[in-house]
């Protein structure tokens, strides 16, 4: 009998976040999971997007968790950032296991709550975990990051030894707990080109850091320069920032973005709202459809528990 409890966000109405689910999750609907939208929008996006057999296919699955506001494709304003926020508290108040939340447009969100910064920081709020991580999946690879949407110019003040301990410890657990792994092998990036030669000491920082896991009994290497970092065959990557992950996991189709840390299971797609071709069923449904299929995966190896 399947327990696991699904619960999938709608995004921003006026980005691709309804499309995205009109495609993937009829792929799902034996898991029962659960859409928390609105019936009549998603049912207005599948007739203009000639989508309407798969709006058939889920029109079970919806929960009218927010207003059926009005929206024009690509255009966000507050009354969609509002939507897009009802939603996720609305899916987080039924107490999931799993958390597939569809891409919003942080930026209006920002307008009515400006300590808004994203997914992951308001989730780690919401259940109040202090030690939780940004982890990008692209096929095998798995790149855990140090720090998230900071400016470049400030992620040198937020290298510290035991930071990169801290990462690299709930890194080695997740891994063991969510993938099955019994002894992750992990490996950091610097944060200067080349290493040590363009550095102000940095290195040196994240090699204490390094050290320290070592000593706890985690397997980890590094610091290697981050422009061959995944060219080498370990479990995990640790890098310093954004930029030197995003790029790799941006350049395939299907990545996805999961929340270590929290006490369930969140995963998205790692694109956005895609304001541009929002409205023109063009959008491409795989990351959704991985996110929905990876956190069924994991869901099967774990307990519910903050890690």
């Amino acid at each position: 009998m399947n327990t696991m409890k699904i619960a999938i966000t709608i995004g921003d109405p006026s980005g691709i976040g309804p499309e995205l689910i009109l495609k993937a999750v009829p792929d799902f609907v034996e898991y029962n999971p659960v859409i928390f939208g609105n019936t009549e929008m998603l049912k207005k996006v599948a007739s203009a997007l000639g989508l309407k057999k798969n709006y058939r296919l889920i029109k079970n699955r919806i929960v009218d968790a927010i207003p059926a506001v009005g929206f024009a494709y690509g255009k966000p304003d507050e009354r969609t950032g509002r939507a897009a926020l009802y939603s996720i508290e609305s899916a987080l108040a039924d107490k999931p296991d799993i958390l597939i939340t569809a891409p919003i447009v942080k930026s209006v969100i920002k307008k009515f709550d400006n300590n808004f910064i994203g997914h992951t920081e308001f989730l780690a709020d919401y259940y109040d975990c202090k030690n939780f991580a940004m982890v990008g999946l692209l096929n095998n690879k798995r790149i855990m990051f140090l720090t998230t949407h900071v400016a470049l110019a400030d992620v040198p003040k937020k290298i510290n030894k035991d930071e990169v301990h801290k990462k690299l410890t709930l890194f080695a657990h997740g891994l063991k707990k969510f993938f099955g792994i019994k002894n992750p092998r992990l490996a950091v990036s610097t944060i200067n080109p080349h290493g040590d030669e363009f550095g102000y000491g940095e290195e040196t920082i994240i090699e204490q850091g390094i050290m320290e896991s070592k000593r706890s009994g985690i397997f980890v290497s590094g610091p290697y320069p981050a422009d061959s970092l995944f060219n080498r065959k370990f479990d995990g990557y640790l890098v310093m920032y954004h930029d030197q992950g995003f790029v790799y996991l941006k350049s395939k189709k299907g990545g996805l973005n999961w929340t270590l840390g929290l006490p369930i299971i969140r995963l998205s797609p790692l694109y956005g709202a895609a304001l541009d071709i929002a409205g023109k069923n063009v959008a491409d449904a795989t990351g959704m459809i991985n996110a929905i299929r990876v956190g069924i995966k994991m869901f099967q190896k774990t307990k519910r528990s903050c890690l």
